[in-house]
């Protein structure tokens, strides 16, 4: 069976295929080859008698990321901030240069734009042609224009630690209920939490 792998955790690789999720391992060729399977990758995979899966191949990709791990995405969705923490263009630009590098389109969400609106950020971005939307996963402002420049898209959401993804994510879709926690204000960023 043929499939996509959307999720990947301590060695188990979830397949979608056919409306139904497989958990899978992945096959011992892998490890010789120094190949991992990354979320986005289109597998083989075969189902044995005990019901375990085990991925068989991986289709050539069109693109891959290490951070975030994933292939074969149409869009790498940039969340940054202006606010508690303000995330450093520099860092944008850097993300901007990788995805178009895989032939990847950037999407530049500025978050927590009920704090700051961020204008200069946004003024940047815009001007340079990136897609570029102002959220508030709190208020809920700009998620409907960020729903609609996701629509048909796999995309990968990436940004500091504490800038809003995992807000924005159970925004977008609320039944994600993806944990998320308050920024230190001791440190005046995020913690790990997605």
């Amino acid at each position: 069976m043929d499939g996509t792998i959307v999720k990947a955790l301590s060695g188990f690789y979830y397949v979608s295929c056919d409306e139904h999720v497989y958990e899978c391992k992945a096959r011992g060729k892998f490890r010789l080859d120094g190949t991992s399977p990354l979320v986005g990758d289109k597998v083989s995979f075969a189902i044995d008698q005990n019901g375990k899966g085990f991925i068989e191949k991986v289709f050539d990709r069109k693109n891959s990321f290490i951070r975030p791990a994933v292939a074969n995405i149409d869009a790498l969705v940039f969340v940054a901030a202006n606010t508690n923490p303000v995330t450093d263009p520099f860092l944008i630009d850097r993300v901007s240069v990788i995805a178009e590098e895989a032939g990847c389109e950037l999407i530049v969400c500025i978050n927590k734009v009920d704090i700051d609106p961020a204008d200069e950020l946004y003024a940047i971005y815009t001007g340079s042609g990136f897609t570029t939307v102002r959220t508030s996963a709190a208020t809920g402002e700009g998620i409907p224009k960020l729903k609609a420049a996701l629509k048909g898209k796999i995309c990968a959401f990436t940004g500091n630690s504490g800038v809003g993804k995992s807000s924005i994510l159970n925004s977008i879709v609320p039944e994600f209920n993806i944990e998320v926690a308050a920024v230190s204000n001791k440190l005046g960023r995020g913690k790990h939490t997605t």
